[in-house]
């Protein structure tokens, strides 16, 4: 994947801390859940780019991540349940 530059209402946010609204563009994803402590995220991460790879799509864009059940929800760390997802093309 090309590096990608932050677009520039992400790089202002950043800066100053605002927060705000906007409507984001339907895509097909590829997407892994984890569920478990934050800190072993990379697993999934990992688990993720290589089904990628192997299965014959392509990044195209910057991930994200969901987080179904999360700290404030989740009563111990191995409830947490978070979704990773990048946007992807079949090559």
């Amino acid at each position: 994947m090309r590096p990608l530059r932050p677009p520039e209402d992400i790089l202002e946010k950043a800066t100053t801390g605002e927060v705000g609204v906007k409507k984001v563009p339907e895509r097909e994803v590829a997407y892994a859940v984890h569920r478990g402590p934050h800190a072993q995220l990379q697993d999934a991460f990992l688990r993720l780019m290589r089904w990628i790879s192997e299965n014959g799509y392509e990044l195209m864009g910057p991930g994200e991540a969901v987080f179904h059940l999360d700290p404030v929800v989740a009563r111990t760390e191995d409830e947490l349940l978070t979704e990773i997802r990048f946007p992807v093309r079949k090559k």
